[in-house]
């Protein structure tokens, strides 16, 4: 599961060439960069992506979104694969998720995130600040978001 998690985030975050562009134009994080708060910068180095940004500015970009990507963002694939592979699998998910502490307490950190979100923000937020050609983007992003609450749902 980590692993196909893993490479449905790097696979968006890194390699999706629309991502930098949607990122800075959703999200405060450009902001962020000229606000002298913390004790140090936000980014690694002044230019570069995502790789140069802190781990403090890149989830804060997001919670002021209220869409929290990077914390749900591979877990529907990661569910997706296992269920896919045998459907009986969502059986074994709820018994992990029962038995082990560890499991149960991650699935529920991320519902929490879910349960503060709204991608009806993430939405308006596209609607007001970012570019019409990137709108698709965003909602591919907010279905994936809604997929993933699902599965976690059940």
């Amino acid at each position: 599961m980590a692993v196909i998690a893993t490479q449905e985030y790097r696979s968006i975050v890194f390699k999706e060439p629309r991502f930098v562009e949607y990122f800075r134009l959703a999200t405060p994080e450009l902001e962020y960069g000229r606000m002298n708060i913390g004790s140090r910068p936000a980014k690694r180095r002044p230019s570069g992506g995502i790789e140069t940004l802190r781990a403090i500015p890149w989830i804060f970009a997001w919670t002021q979104t209220r869409f929290h990507l990077p914390v749900w963002l591979g877990f529907g694939a990661a569910f997706n694969h296992v269920i896919g592979k045998d459907v009986r699998n969502l059986n074994m998910l709820q018994e992990m998720y029962n038995q082990w502490p560890f499991f149960r307490v991650t699935i529920d950190l991320v519902e929490m995130v879910f349960a503060k979100g709204d991608p009806g923000i993430a939405a308006l937020n596209d609607k007001l600040l970012v570019s019409e050609d990137l709108w698709p983007f965003g909602e591919q992003l907010r279905n994936k978001y809604e997929e993933t609450k699902k599965l976690l749902l059940q």
